[in-house]
């Protein structure tokens, strides 16, 4: 029987290498318990973190984390691979089959492939991305404002809420699932046709649920968050299908990705890094 398979945030890891009391006790206990997935998307961040001693630190910690696990790609990658995979051949179309192994992380982690020079160009594109994208949302939402305030009702006041309209007419969420579909496959689906694929590709689904996020916190709220998730915590939510358990020590994170996997019925435990560590401490006691 295969061990379960855990990822950790950026945040978590972070924790994780830093926590000298529970560091190696809970280390031995991930290597031996679980198959572990480093994700792209954290190594990416961590090799954007500016000051070299702290990223290696960080870096040295993933490593030890390979060695009961692998690494995928980053989320952007591994939908291209689903959507391409999807458009070759919708009928046999199997989405645990298509192979997210990112090797050439793997490779980058163990040989340090990356210096400082290439570091700091990653944390320059990653604030860029970042910007972007909250930027989009909140200039939506100054479009938005005056019809909502003039009609408050239609406003809604959670997530859920917010996905429930999104689902209507016009179909918001199906929208963005064509969007994301035709940036890889050129060709944009029928809504019937992106519905089925979402159906059946639970890490897309749970992609285009995550995206209502940030339309909700940046466009929907009033007043919005002054730091809501960002466009990384939310795309974290491609890896939620992959995994049994997804360890996070960002509160909003974890809220919003259990919101996520409760919308997009994706079975995956969010849990906090603190409840996560001292679960074990627990077990070791008794």
């Amino acid at each position: 029987m295969s061990p379960p398979t855990i990822v950790f945030d950026t945040s978590a890891v972070n924790r994780l290498a830093k926590d000298a009391a529970r560091s190696e006790p809970l280390m031995i206990a991930l290597r031996c318990g679980f198959e572990f997935q480093v994700t792209g998307m954290v190594v990416s961040e961590l090799v954007s973190t500016p000051v070299s001693a702290t990223r290696e630190l960080l870096i040295a910690c993933c490593q030890r984390l390979l060695a009961s696990g692998r690494c995928v790609w980053p989320p952007h990658e591994i939908l291209r691979l689903l959507v391409l995979a999807h458009h070759k051949d919708p009928t046999r179309f199997n989405w645990e089959q298509v192979d997210v192994r990112a090797r050439v992380y793997e490779r980058a982690i163990i040989d340090r492939d990356f210096d400082d020079e290439l570091c700091a160009q990653e944390l320059k594109e990653q604030l860029e991305v970042e910007e972007q994208y909250l930027g989009f949302w909140r200039a939506l939402g100054l479009k938005l404002e005056p019809m909502l305030s003039a009609n408050p009702r239609k406003r809604p006041k959670s997530y859920a809420q917010a996905v429930a309209i999104a689902k209507l007419t016009p179909n918001i969420l199906c929208g963005i699932g064509q969007e994301l579909y035709a940036k890889v496959a050129t060709t944009t689906p029928t809504e019937a046709d992106i519905m089925t694929f979402m159906d059946v590709c639970p890490p897309f689904r749970a992609a285009c649920y995550s995206i209502l996020g940030s339309w909700y916190d940046c466009s929907l709220k009033h007043p919005p968050p002054k730091k809501p998730p960002g466009r990384n915590d939310h795309m974290m939510a491609v890896y939620l299908p992959y995994c049994g358990r997804f360890v996070t020590r960002d509160k909003q994170q974890r809220q919003r990705l259990q919101e996520v996997a409760v919308e997009a019925q994706v079975s995956c435990d969010v849990l906090y890094y603190d409840d996560f560590a001292e679960s074990f401490d627990a077990a070791k006691a008794s």
